[in-house]
This record gives structure tokens, sequence and C-alpha cells, in this order.
């Protein structure tokens, strides 16, 4: 029976994860699937199932120290975490303060037995809501790892999403590594090849990305048909334009790559797949020290590529909450 549940589970996962390479949904359905193997495989009196289960347990713990790294970043490191201060307002840090002082409150009021007869019953949509965000931190984690093992040999086309120019001009860690993994995935291909570079001129810079990042991979020798794009000013303008250009060369760009960042390619493939685009991706690596931040700041933008639906369950919540107390 434990065998037979686990293999179903497994199956279920493979089968989503086909339909689904590198969407939400099948990133929610892996971890729905871990979670139930590692409660099934807790309570087995099977030998071999008890360390399945210490194995799986490891991996919440890990996952479990990595959302804590993320929101500890977030709540003392917002202006590194998040460029732009107005993404990141202070109203939304004083939210997530009384948030985890709600959630802090509600579990000590259950663990020390002065829950009944209180108003923390009225609050217990809040551990709730905080386990729906961690099944979508635990989600995202999945689809970063999923992308970061992600592997292309064959390409036609290349895109190479920007990245901000460190002081106004000049090509950033991030980007070079970008720009380096486009230029490794060009070489290694036998036929003709065509880059496209993708990215705008923010207010405090003095070219556009398009251009530094032309003219480095000029320098380092490029031997592929070189294509800009200048306009773009987030990671969906980025596709969209990009697309336009492809789309003009010959095949209408053939098998086409996007290239950017580790942490960034998951929220780009669900992007694209937002435009109707089926494109692979090849990961450029991130310094191990610069990652925690940087993950941070993508968790955030994969938060805010749903607000209406995270806005609703925490209403929904509210609302059942309230009418399970009335009853």
């Amino acid at each position: 029976m434990l065998l037979s549940a686990i293999v179903f589970l497994l199956s279920l996962t493979a089968l989503i994860t086909f339909w689904q390479p590198h969407g939400i949904f099948s990133a929610l359905v892996t971890c729905f699937s871990g979670g139930a193997i590692i409660l099934i495989a807790s309570f087995s009196h099977h030998a071999w199932a008890h360390g399945l289960a210490l194995i799986g347990w490891a991996v919440v713990l890990i996952m479990a120290a990595s959302g804590c790294l993320t929101l500890a970043l977030i709540l003392f490191r917002p202006r590194q975490v998040v460029r732009k201060a107005e993404r990141l307002s202070r109203g939304l840090l004083i939210g997530i303060w009384l948030w985890l002082l709600g959630g802090a409150g509600w579990l000590w009021a259950v663990s020390t037995g002065h829950f009944n007869d209180t108003l923390w019953p009225w609050l217990t949509f809040i551990p709730i809501f905080s386990v729906y965000l961690a099944g979508l931190y635990a989600a995202s984690l999945v689809g970063f790892l999923r992308s970061w093992s992600w592997h292309v040999r064959r390409a036609d086309t290349i895109l190479v999403l920007g990245a901000g120019l460190a002081d106004g001009h000049q090509i950033g860690q991030v980007l070079q590594s970008r720009l380096d993994t486009a230029l490794a995935l060009a070489n290694a291909q036998k036929g003709p090849v065509t880059v496209i570079v993708s990215g705008g001129q923010g207010p405090d810079e003095t070219i556009s990305e398009a251009a530094a990042m032309a003219a480095y991979l000029t320098r380092h020798h490029l031997q592929a048909t070189l294509l800009q794009e200048t306009a773009a000013t987030n990671t969906l303008t980025n596709l969209s334009n990009s697309q336009r250009l492809w789309m003009q060369q010959p095949h209408q760009g053939g098998r086409v790559v996007v290239v950017t960042s580790d942490y960034h390619l998951f929220r780009t493939r669900i992007l694209a797949h937002r435009l109707g685009l089926r494109i692979p991706g090849q990961a450029a690596p991130t310094d191990w020290h610069d990652l925690p931040t940087a993950w941070a700041r993508e968790f955030l933008a994969i938060v805010m590529l749903h607000p209406l639906l995270h806005r609703s369950v925490l209403l929904a919540l509210i609302v059942i909450n309230f009418i399970w107390w009335l009853i």
C-alpha cells in the first residue's frame, strides 16, 4: 500500500511536470507530492521508509531555513533586496511585521492553553495564510532548482536578458555571467547563430544595457549575428520586444533560447508562457554570496505575478475564519 501510494504520487508529479515543465502549478504539485510522501513514510513501519522520511524532513528543514533567510533579508535589508524603493513600501514592511507578531502570538496562545475564550481564534487565518505562502515559496524554490539544472545544447537564436549597469555604463558581475554563458552557448553551435541582447536605458544609466552588452560581446569576439533591443524596461518587455526581432529572422528565429541568471530563469519562463512562448532557457551562474539577496528580490517578484490571487485567498480565509468562529 505504501509503495503504491508513493508510485502514484511520483507518477502524478512526472505527468504534471511533463505537461507544464517550468510552471508554478507543476512546482506546487511537486511540493504537495513530496510532502505527502514524507508524511506517508514517517508513519510507515518499514525500515527503508524511515530513511526516506529522514531525507525528506532534512530537505524540508533546508527549505525552511532558506525561507527564514529570505524573510530576514526582506525585513532587515530591504534596500539591498529591492533596488526600487517604491516596490517595497514602509506600509508593506509594517504589514509583514504585524503578520509575524500575530502568527507568533497565535502559536503562543495555542501552545500555552490561552486560546479559547480570547481574540486569538479570530486570527486563525494568519497561520493558514502563512502555510499558503510557505507553499508558494517552496514551489518557487523547486522551480528555481529545476531551471538551474536544465542545460541547453542547441540554439539558433540566443536571447540575453539585460541587468543593471554598474556606474551607469559598466558590465556588472550578474550581467557578465549572462553574457559569458551566452558566448559559450553561441560558440558551441555548429551552424549560424543570432544573438539578441535586450535592455533599455535606465534613469541612472548613460547608455542602454543592450549597447553595453553588444560592446562586451564584440570585444570578446562573438562569431554570430548581433541584434540589439534597446527599449525594454522589464522581463516581460524583454521577451515581447525581442520576439518581434527574432520573428524577422530566417525560419522565425528557429530554436530560440533565453539566457538569464539562474535565480531569474523560473520567472522568465512563467512570463514567456503568458506570451504564448515555449522557449528553453540557459541559466547563468550567480556567485553564492550574491544569491541569497538576489533570490529574495526574485521571490518578491514571483509573489507580485499574481497579487489578485493572493489577496483573494487572504480575504477568503478571513471570511471563512469569521463564519467558523460565529458557528
